[in-house]
């Protein structure tokens, strides 16, 4: 089931026009900005966008301390963003903080990315486990996840490594 709904949901990002795509990630911008607890956060977390993903970089202006995850093994580490901060492409595809020292304190904000998130914050990732095992170990203040209109769904079967979010933002 997660398996079928990955692959749709991949495919609906991918036939978002490059207009579309600008247009949505701007509203989902403006809806973080306005969110009471990213407002209140001192620290962000955030991830880099693969293809088709929601582009959340433009947060980077704000006044935060913005972090970046980095895998390590079947572990996530998130790391102090800052200017001179290089990424590289990692075995996922993923581009990750190429060094830095690791963030060790609580996390306010984590903005999760997600291929589908139904009305009980649940959420279908990638399907290798990383957020979920960030978040039953080390529980950020806030974990929200971040999709397009056409990522929500009603409901999605769950397994027991599955940690449900605080919330989601939807553009």
């Amino acid at each position: 089931m997660k398996k079928n709904i990955r692959k749709h949901m991949i495919n609906l990002r991918k036939s978002l026009n490059s207009e579309e795509k600008k247009e949505l990630d701007k509203q989902i911008v403006t809806l973080i900005r306005a969110d009471k607890r990213y407002q209140q956060a001192k620290t962000v977390a955030l991830f880099y966008p693969m293809s088709f993903e929601i582009d959340l970089r433009d947060l980077l202006k704000d006044n935060k301390v913005f972090l970046f995850p980095k895998v390590n093994g079947l572990d996530m580490t998130f790391y102090p963003y800052n200017d001179e901060m290089r990424f590289i492409k990692s075995a996922f595809g993923v581009y990750e903080p190429e060094e830095g020292t690791p963030y060790i304190d609580t996390i306010d904000y984590m903005i999760v990315p997600a291929l589908a998130i139904d009305q009980n914050n649940h959420r279908i990732g990638y399907g290798k486990g990383f957020y979920d095992r960030y978040l039953k170990n080390h529980r950020p203040k806030k974990a929200v996840g971040v999709i397009y209109p056409f990522q929500f769904i009603n409901h999605i079967e769950i397994s027991e490594l599955d940690e449900k979010l605080d919330g989601y933002i939807k553009g």
